[in-house]
């Protein structure tokens, strides 16, 4: 079942310098000085599970932070760092992350952590977790929550907005949503939801909390920087692994999928630029996962961007 987003399976590795924040006191900022990309290391070892950064233009120097996080977003100055705190019971936090990549106050959970993505602007994220206890039967069950980043206030559940289909309003027990990303207005953004065992792709607007299907079969959505484009999976076949990563062009409605790959792909890609795409992939029967590119025009074949890394955010 393709629920979270998540991954599949490759290979190859890639040594990398890691730096220690308290060797260089300044490497962080000059790092987050120049385009560079946010990730969670995956390698085992004591950096396993940080938040990390390394620049775009010399991907092989990373830098660790003192926060590890399940999954991560940032925008402008702002981010959330989704945590698991294990113990007899485990608790579930969003930590509000500052520019320099510092950890503030924490947010509390109701489920286990999914995704995670900020809004352009860095005002709004959305929180994906998996809860249990719903009372309605469903292979799995999704809480999105809509989180203002610099006070920490829920702005609301996406359960909580009107869904509109074909010119009516669409409701039923068993909505699930995830996989959010927002457009560069502020306002409009689009979403995963799932019922009755059908996935679908919606429209969301934050100023109306509404909601509009515009597609089935789509999961995992991620607008492209000028907004132009929407990348997600899309099924194309009965089994559970057949998902596809496609392109939609918002202005013509014309969908492709991209050649580049053609495997299993079970994350919420991640734009490099308007042009090519982050992912991850995880390795065979360890905890490593890669963040591999694609073209979407199918110019070359998909090939490991950053070894040992996974949930990309790429800053500029």
């Amino acid at each position: 079942m393709s629920s979270s987003c998540f991954r599949a399976f490759a290979g190859s590795i890639v040594i990398a310098v890691f730096m220690s924040m308290d060797m260089h006191g300044t490497a962080i900022d000059e790092m987050l000085a120049r385009p560079h990309v946010l990730f969670r290391h995956t390698a085992p070892g004591a950096n396993f599970g940080k938040l990390s950064v390394a620049p775009l233009d010399h991907l092989e120097t990373r830098l660790a932070t003192a926060l590890s996080c399940e999954r991560l977003s940032f925008a402008r100055d702002k981010g959330l760092c989704l945590r698991v705190e294990r113990g007899v019971f485990n608790r579930y936090v969003a930590v509000l992350v500052d520019g320099r990549l510092n950890g503030g106050a924490s947010i509390k959970l109701q489920g286990l952590p999914s995704r995670t993505r900020a809004s352009a602007d860095g005002r709004v994220a959305a929180v994906t977790v998996f809860v249990v206890g719903d009372s309605y039967a469903a292979d799995f069950s999704t809480r999105t929550t809509l989180v203002d980043l610099a006070s920490g206030d829920e702005i609301g559940e996406l359960e909580q907005f009107a869904t509109w289909r074909n010119g009516a309003r669409f409701r039923a027990v068993d909505f699930n949503f995830w996989g959010v990303t927002f457009a560069a207005d502020g306002n409009t953004f689009y979403a995963s939801l799932r019922t009755a065992g059908t996935t679908y792709l919606v429209r969301g607007e934050l100023a109306l909390r509404k909601l509009t299907v515009l597609r089935d079969n789509v999961e995992c959505p991620s607008l492209s920087p000028d907004n132009r484009l929407l990348a997600y999976k899309r099924r194309i076949g009965p089994s559970p692994d057949s998902w596809r990563i496609h392109v939609l062009d918002l202005a013509t409605d014309r969908e492709r999928m991209v050649a580049a790959e053609t495997r299993y792909i079970d994350d919420q890609v991640e734009w490099l630029d308007n042009s090519h795409l982050l992912y991850a992939i995880p390795r065979r029967t360890t905890v490593i996962s890669d963040v591999w590119v694609a073209p979407i025009d199918g110019s070359a074949p998909a090939r490991i961007f950053l070894s040992e890394a996974e949930s990309p955010i790429v800053i500029r």
